[in-house]
């Protein structure tokens, strides 16, 4: 058993925000921390594989893959291995005023903060996310502990994402998969009869299933995905237009032009122009 009692994070005053210490953990059964006073900074966990529990009062919250725990300040708690092994990356951090809001989500029990992931690209995002502040912490380049503190943000941001997608309408799952393929390549020439192989659905069946949860039909959607990303690339980047309009999935800069000034209003020359005196006009101010 560790009794933490003389944890750095109870008896030293308390720094600036920032990322105090973080690693990874693969701890067997037996192992078990307690804190009768809390710490002075908050603690985050989130779990890889195996088992582990929470334990505040007399309430238990058990963590399994892909859950993430945020103790707070001055919460009496035990945490342990509750099966053969506990695989975890942990942190311990004081957040910066401009997380109050981040740090709001679901607290089943008084101090403990739990968000369980169930998402496979969001769990290797935010496993990611862990990798990188762990690297930049244990750095010794100037900027170091500032990239260490923007991969915990990367992951409070990630999170909130997907409490904030949850308050709406739940969308069906094969809905969901649709939007992420949208999401993770506009350029592919998408057909209803090949999302619907991908889902196993009728085209039919999608048709209707799509625009019931999601308001628009599937080619709408994707179209007013292709035109809000190639505003963007026309704010942020010098590429010519014609290569625009391939990257975001037009066979034909014509029919991109036209599709877009419908849209916005504008031509995507007067758009990229339009929004470049916007920026001058902005940083002389």
């Amino acid at each position: 058993m560790t009794n933490n009692l003389n944890n750095p994070a109870i008896i030293t005053p308390a720094p600036s925000p920032g990322v105090l210490i973080c690693d990874h953990f693969n701890q067997k059964k037996g192992y078990k921390v307690t804190r009768f006073e809390g710490t002075k900074d908050w603690l985050m966990t989130y779990t890889i594989s195996g088992h582990g529990q929470f334990k505040i009062g007399d309430d238990i919250q058990i963590v399994e893959k892909g859950d993430i725990t945020i103790l707070k300040p001055k919460t009496y708690h035990l945490y342990e291995t509750r099966t053969s092994h506990w695989e975890f990356v942990w942190v311990h951090f004081l957040p910066r005023e401009t997380w109050i809001d981040l740090l709001q989500f679901h607290e089943p029990l008084k101090g403990l903060l739990f968000y369980k992931i169930e998402q496979n690209h969001v769990n290797d995002r935010i496993l990611d996310c862990f990798k990188r502040m762990i690297r930049d912490n244990h750095g010794i380049h100037s900027l170091s502990k500032e990239l260490s503190m923007n991969a915990l943000e990367e992951i409070l941001l990630l999170v909130n994402q997907i409490v904030n997608n949850n308050n709406r309408p739940m969308h069906d799952m094969r809905v969901q998969e649709i939007l992420q393929i949208f999401s993770q390549n506009l350029k592919e020439p998408h057909t209803i009869q090949s999302l619907s192989k991908r889902v196993n659905l009728s085209p039919s069946r999608l048709s209707h299933l799509f625009r019931e949860q999601v308001g628009s039909s599937i080619m709408a959607t994707l179209l007013s995905m292709r035109l809000r990303h190639a505003a963007r690339l026309l704010e942020h980047t010098n590429a010519p237009i014609a290569e625009i309009s391939r990257d975001v999935g037009f066979s034909s800069p014509f029919y991109f032009t036209k599709q877009f000034t419908s849209f916005f209003g504008i031509n995507p020359s007067m758009f990229r122009k339009q929004v470049s005196e916007q920026s001058k006009s902005t940083f002389h101010d």
